[in-house]
């Protein structure tokens, strides 16, 4: 089999597992979330080993799992009590070691914000509108842009973190996910189309800029792909890194206009 048809069916299957999950709620969107935080916290954890980092993988993933699990139960008024008792247990396990690790402490609260926590919205938002456009906004921006930039590009976006992107590209993506974001409205029967908008606009916007930042993460690490658990698509922060940063944006005008 060929790199294009594995990659044509693996997309296939995860669009089918993506939509499903959504659709379904519940049980089934606990444990696609869950298992994306488990996988993805490991890719994070693996890339910046090569930094000289030094995180502890088994406690990380345990709060991945306590964090995810907690939102899943309803009690995500508690997360941030979550991550101050992740902190404190990292500082006193450091405390005894010969030298204080402080960067890594860091890092380790950071990739429980930037990955579980992040994921987490999408369990919150299951029952909305809203949370069809974390998706469209992630993945209709990166194919926008990437049909944009291919006809239109000149310019380049930020050549130093990904010398592909062009300025264009990132106009295309955003009208892109604009018109997505208006047939998905008007097919769903839909009216509070503002809202919708706004939602996408600002969903594109942090979706680009949620690809640089994982762009960037990668070539800090020399990383090509975070994993091979897509097969033909990378890892998990490979097809995901997009959408770790719309999420808890729509999430937010969510709460802010609902």
């Amino acid at each position: 089999m060929n790199n294009l048809a594995l990659r044509t069916l693996t997309g296939i299957f995860l669009l089918f597992v993506i939509i499903g999950s959504t659709i379904q709620g519940g049980i089934l969107l606990f444990l696609f979330l869950l298992f994306l935080s488990i996988v993805g916290v490991y890719e994070f954890y693996k890339a910046m080993g090569k930094l000289d980092y030094k995180p502890n993988l088994y406690l990380g993933i345990l709060f991945a799992i306590i964090l995810i699990t907690t939102n899943y139960l309803g009690f995500n008024k508690h997360e941030g009590n979550i991550i101050i008792l992740f902190s404190a247990i990292l500082m006193f396990i450091l405390t005894f070691k010969e030298k204080l690790d402080i960067n890594s402490l860091f890092l380790q609260v950071f990739t429980m914000i930037y990955i579980p926590l992040s994921l987490s919205r999408i369990l919150l938002l299951a029952k909305s509108d809203l949370v069809w456009l974390i998706y469209i906004s992630a993945w209709g921006t990166d194919t926008f842009a990437y049909i944009a930039g291919n006809l239109f590009g000149k310019h380049k976006l930020v050549e130093k973190v990904s010398p592909k992107k062009t300025i264009e590209g990132s106009v295309g993506g955003i009208i892109g996910t604009l018109i997505l974001t208006l047939l998905y409205a008007y097919f769903m029967k839909l009216d509070n189309y503002i809202t919708l908008l706004l939602a996408g606009f600002v969903g594109s916007i942090v979706a680009q800029l949620g690809d640089l930042c994982a762009s960037k993460f990668k070539r800090l690490s020399n990383t090509k792909d975070y994993g091979y658990v897509f097969l033909g698509h990378g890892g998990v922060l490979d097809r995901f890194d997009s959408v770790l940063f719309t999420a808890p944006f729509i999430y937010m005008i969510y709460l802010i206009l609902y």
